[in-house]
Order: structure tokens, then C-alpha cells, then sequence
């Protein structure tokens, strides 16, 4: 079997970075160059912060290695986490609180992806909910800058895409781009969270292309959901996917049907206290009703 080393050339190669900017301060030139042709082998600390600058986690790169095959340490499906649809009132506050934090532990913070995120959620989430900012502008910006110049994405910029689809406005582009996320997420099948991770690319999709009308692909969407949703543990998945299937519906005119649908999900989030979910459900179906009006 290959070195791990061919693996993370490729994985380099791939994703279009130098090998200055994966192995500067970490491993000679030359080292480096023998590291990648598999003959020798690295410190696994050293690899650590290689992976780090490659924005993948030791778990990808084992399922990168072994061509997305099954692995022993990834047969058992990690359960979806319920608490992350938990209605949180402090979630701006908890995320200003963390820019706080990471700013004064590190003043090069406000160059990380992982801060531009943030500024995003917090702009969204917190009262005042201003887009229009330069911070924001600028966070907006550089997201979108670094997935067109990923040439080949992984988990990290699948996930990326995932969370901040809604920075694209072009419906063209992002429905490319939702393709290719949908595409490379599919090779993720035996990555213990790849359940949680695609659900939530697809159901975070499927609204925008019901809006757009792109009806052919709603129902592909629509129909590998319902593969995925198939496990009562993926119970709050399936909750999203009434009410998506709902909104198609009535989009598709078959409003009862649709209606019937919308609210089997409002009932089952009341049971379970899910009220966050509700608003939701009915934010949707309001931009739903509206744009049918206008039309």
C-alpha cells in the first residue's frame, strides 16, 4: 500500500496548495519532497499540523487513503446530536463571546476561516441582524473567494459550502456548487457523521431549489432523504423533510397535500418542544405563499 505521504500530495495536489504552504516551519524542502514520494514517514505531530494547513481531520485522510473504502474505526454511524437543533436565545452572545476570546488569544484570528464563519452567524443571529456591514462584506467575500479557488473539495469545504450556502446569491453558481458538495459528499459513506453531514447539505439546499423552481432535482433530493431518514435516529431529519416535501407540494400546486405534510412536522416539533423548527416551518411556507401570490 502506498506511504501516507503519496496520499497527502494528492490531497495537496488537489486542493491547489504549494508545498511552502503546507510544509513551511514544519519540514525541510527536501524532506518534504522524499515525504510525499513515500520515503519516509513524519512525526505524528508533524502531521497533525500538516493536516491542520490541509483543513482535513486524521479520520478523512484515512478514508482518502484507502480510496473511501471501510475502515475498522469507521463502522459504527455517530447518532444525530438533537441538541443542535435546541432553540438557544444566546446564540449570538455565545458567538461574540468566542470571537472575544479567540481575538485576544490570537490578534491573526480575523484572517481564519473558521472567524469568518462567526462574524456570518453572528451577523445573522444577533438582534440587529445587519448584512450590510463592511466586517461582513469582507467575511462574505473571503468565503466565497476560498471555495472558487479550492480546486477539489473535501469535508472541509463541503461542510463550509453546507453552512454558508446562503452567501451565494447567483442561483447558476450555486446550484453547481450544491451539485458538487452533493457529489463529493456521497464518497464520505463509512465517515462516522457522513448521515448528519449530508442531511443537513441536502435539507439546507432544498428550500433554494424549490424557490427556483428546479423541480426535476427536488425530487432527486426529495428521494434520497427519505434513504437517509429511514432510522429513527435520524428522527429530526425526517421532521425537515415533511415540511421540504410539504413546501414542493404546495409550490407544485397541491396545497393540501402540501398543508397536510407542513403541519405533520409542526405537530411532531410541538410534541418535542422543537418551537425554533416552527418558526421555521412557517417562515417557509409565508416566502412560499407570497411568491405563489405574486405570481
Amino acid at each position: 500500500m502506498e506511504k501516507y505521504g503519496c496520499t497527502i500530495r494528492k490531497i495537496r495536489l488537489n486542493k491547489g496548495f504549494s508545498q511552502k504552504e503546507i510544509y513551511s516551519g514544519l519540514l525541510s524542502k527536501s524532506f518534504s519532497i522524499d515525504f510525499e514520494k513515500g520515503k519516509y514517514d513524519i512525526k505524528f505531530s508533524i502531521m497533525i499540523e500538516v493536516l491542520k494547513r490541509l483543513m482535513i481531520s486524521v479520520e478523512e485522510l484515512l478514508l482518502i487513503h484507502n480510496n473511501y473504502q471501510e475502515t475498522p474505526i469507521n463502522k459504527v454511524l455517530t447518532q444525530l446530536d438533537i441538541k443542535k437543533f435546541a432553540n438557544n436565545t444566546n446564540y449570538a452572545l455565545n458567538i461574540t463571546n468566542i470571537i472575544n476570546e479567540k481575538r485576544k488569544e490570537n490578534s491573526d484570528y480575523v484572517n481564519h476561516l473558521e472567524y469568518w464563519q462567526l462574524l456570518i452567524l453572528q451577523s445573522i443571529y444577533s438582534n440587529f441582524h445587519d448584512t450590510s456591514s463592511k466586517e461582513y462584506l469582507r467575511a462574505k467575500q473571503n468565503i466565497q473567494k476560498h471555495l472558487f479557488n479550492m480546486e477539489t473539495w473535501t469535508l472541509s469545504e463541503i461542510r463550509l459550502f453546507s453552512n454558508m450556502h446562503f452567501l451565494f446569491d447567483d442561483t447558476k453558481i450555486k446550484t453547481s456548487l450544491f451539485l458538487t458538495s452533493w457529489k463529493s459528499m456521497e464518497k464520505y459513506q463509512y465517515h462516522p457523521e457522513f448521515m448528519t453531514y449530508i442531511s443537513h447539505l441536502l435539507t439546507n439546499n432544498l428550500f433554494f431549489l424549490i424557490y427556483t423552481e428546479q423541480y426535476d432535482l427536488v425530487n432527486q433530493v426529495i428521494k434520497r432523504l427519505y434513504e437517509l431518514t429511514d432510522d429513527i435516529t435520524m428522527m429530526t431529519w425526517k421532521v425537515m423533510l415533511y415540511f421540504l416535501e410539504g413546501l414542493y407540494y404546495y409550490a407544485t400546486d397541491k396545497q393540501e397535500k402540501g398543508l397536510q405534510l407542513i403541519n405533520k412536522a409542526k405537530l411532531i416539533c410541538k410534541l418535542t418542544d422543537n418551537e425554533n423548527i416552527i418558526e421555521q416551518i412557517e417562515t417557509g411556507l409565508d416566502i412560499i405563499q407570497n411568491k405563489k401570490h405574486i405570481s
